[in-house]
Protein backbone atom coordinates (compact mmCIF):
# COMPACT_ATOMS: atom_id res chain seq x y z
CA UNK A 1 0.00 0.00 0.00
CA UNK A 2 1.06 3.58 -0.76
CA UNK A 3 1.38 6.50 1.54
CA UNK A 4 -1.30 8.41 1.50
CA UNK A 5 -1.18 11.69 -0.61
CA UNK A 6 -1.20 14.86 0.99
CA UNK A 7 -3.52 17.09 -0.11
CA UNK A 8 -2.57 19.81 -2.57
CA UNK A 9 -2.45 23.22 -0.86
CA UNK A 10 -5.12 25.93 -2.04
CA UNK A 11 -3.22 29.01 -2.90
CA UNK A 12 -6.19 30.69 -4.54
CA UNK A 13 -6.54 33.76 -2.32
CA UNK A 14 -9.68 35.34 -3.96
CA UNK A 15 -11.56 36.92 -7.04
CA UNK A 16 -13.25 39.50 -8.16
CA UNK A 17 -13.22 42.46 -10.95
CA UNK A 18 -10.37 45.01 -11.83
CA UNK A 19 -10.02 48.08 -13.79
CA UNK A 20 -7.99 46.52 -16.81
CA UNK A 21 -5.72 49.85 -16.87
CA UNK A 22 -4.90 49.20 -13.56
CA UNK A 23 -3.02 45.79 -13.85
CA UNK A 24 0.50 45.50 -13.81
CA UNK A 25 2.56 43.41 -17.24
CA UNK A 26 4.70 41.21 -15.65
CA UNK A 27 7.85 42.55 -16.60
CA UNK A 28 8.89 38.99 -17.06
CA UNK A 29 6.09 37.95 -19.76
CA UNK A 30 8.25 36.93 -23.28
CA UNK A 31 5.15 36.39 -24.78
CA UNK A 32 4.20 38.21 -27.79
CA UNK A 33 1.24 37.72 -29.74
CA UNK A 34 0.82 37.99 -33.60
CA UNK A 35 -1.94 39.94 -34.82
CA UNK A 36 -3.94 37.18 -36.06
CA UNK A 37 -4.04 36.01 -32.70
CA UNK A 38 -5.58 39.26 -31.17
CA UNK A 39 -8.36 39.00 -34.02
CA UNK A 40 -8.74 35.84 -33.12
CA UNK A 41 -9.21 36.29 -29.13
CA UNK A 42 -11.00 39.76 -29.62
CA UNK A 43 -13.43 37.30 -32.07
CA UNK A 44 -13.97 35.36 -29.40
CA UNK A 45 -14.34 37.51 -26.95
CA UNK A 46 -17.37 39.28 -28.86
CA UNK A 47 -18.80 36.22 -29.59
CA UNK A 48 -18.86 33.92 -26.38
CA UNK A 49 -17.69 36.79 -23.86
CA UNK A 50 -15.16 35.42 -20.61
CA UNK A 51 -14.56 32.00 -20.23
CA UNK A 52 -11.43 32.67 -18.06
CA UNK A 53 -10.48 35.39 -15.41
CA UNK A 54 -6.99 37.28 -15.95
CA UNK A 55 -4.83 35.76 -13.05
CA UNK A 56 -2.82 38.19 -11.02
CA UNK A 57 -0.24 37.21 -8.55
CA UNK A 58 -1.51 39.39 -5.67
CA UNK A 59 2.10 39.92 -3.77
CA UNK A 60 3.54 41.54 -6.82
CA UNK A 61 0.25 42.95 -8.19
CA UNK A 62 1.46 41.62 -11.80
CA UNK A 63 -0.14 39.49 -14.54
CA UNK A 64 0.49 36.25 -14.35
CA UNK A 65 -1.96 34.93 -17.22
CA UNK A 66 -4.19 37.20 -19.38
CA UNK A 67 -2.23 39.95 -21.02
CA UNK A 68 -3.44 39.99 -24.29
CA UNK A 69 -7.27 39.29 -22.73
CA UNK A 70 -6.03 42.96 -20.66
CA UNK A 71 -4.74 44.62 -23.94
CA UNK A 72 -7.76 43.69 -25.30
CA UNK A 73 -10.46 45.05 -23.17
CA UNK A 74 -8.17 48.17 -22.43
CA UNK A 75 -8.96 48.34 -26.53
CA UNK A 76 -12.32 48.11 -25.58
CA UNK A 77 -12.90 50.63 -23.05
CA UNK A 78 -13.83 47.39 -20.54
CA UNK A 79 -14.56 49.46 -17.46
CA UNK A 80 -14.04 46.09 -15.62
CA UNK A 81 -12.38 42.39 -16.18
CA UNK A 82 -12.69 39.30 -14.36
CA UNK A 83 -9.98 38.37 -12.15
Amino acid sequence: MSAAATPWANRIVGSGEEAPDRLLANPGNWRVHPEAQQDALAGLLGQVGWVQQILVNRRTGHVVDGHLRVALAIKQDAPLVPV
